[in-house]
């Protein structure tokens, strides 16, 4: 898996533009490859010193995540209504409308089933859809709200190369590898290599999918279960 990973070339992303194509989840596409950015058992990453995005987990039985960017601000939620064994569905959630006259979703459910502060008004981004495809490999695929409720847009498809820690290939909906990420042993910490143009926080979510069908909810792979 890790030979695999090192022969792998990423391939710019054309999917966002300048993020009025597509919008992203967090900040706006890199604007350049990122190489060798590290992620922590606590969802941070970081490339070098800096800290560029975390993935936060939030709750034990009512669990939620958040995505937060550079300057420490919530930019997205995630909730994951649908989990078992080998599948699971997560929602990207954001406090404006993805398209006009879209509804919120309903905050005493969120607030019951998550955890989540009851006057906390939510609208639906972007579903992520995983499943184990082995005893040590799984897909995912994450999809935009494209324009109504029930319509959606693949942007991003993961794939869980078979070894019992993370080895992930990230490709666009085209097959364009555009993102890979890494574990060393059983350390809980990432090693994560992107293309240019990539929503940087969707690939990583989708990346972690393929791990735990609740991996978008786990804040990286520590609360995943697998610790």
């Amino acid at each position: 898996a890790s030979k695999v990973l090192e022969e792998t070339t990423l391939v710019a992303c054309t999917n966002h533009g300048d993020g009025s194509k597509f919008p992203v989840i967090c900040g706006t596409p890199t604007s350049e490859p990122i190489e060798g950015m590290k992620g922590d058992r606590k969802g941070c990453y970081k490339l070098g010193d800096k800290e560029v995005v975390q993935i936060k987990s939030h709750g034990m039985t009512k669990k939620h995540s958040t995505v937060i960017d550079s300057e420490g601000k919530i930019r997205a939620y995630i909730v994951t209504p649908k989990k078992g064994l080998t599948k699971g569905e997560s929602y990207v959630l954001k406090t404006v409308p993805s398209y006009d006259g879209q509804e919120p979703v309903d905050p005493k459910l969120l607030a019951k089933w998550f955890g989540m502060e009851k006057d906390l008004k939510l609208y639906g981004f972007a579903k992520i859809e995983s499943k184990k495809t082995g005893m040590s490999t799984g897909t995912a695929k994450y999809s935009i709200v494209d324009g109504a409720e029930d319509k959606f847009k693949l942007l991003y498809e993961a794939e869980k190369l078979g070894s019992m820690n993370l080895h992930c290939i990230v490709r666009s909906a085209e097959g364009d590898a555009v993102a890979t990420a890494s574990m060393a042993g059983m350390t809980f910490y990432f090693t994560v290599n992107a293309a240019e143009g990539v929503d940087l926080a969707a690939v990583l979510l989708t990346g972690q999918c393929t791990f735990s069908p609740d991996g978008a909810t786990a804040g990286a792979l520590a609360g995943a279960g697998v610790t």
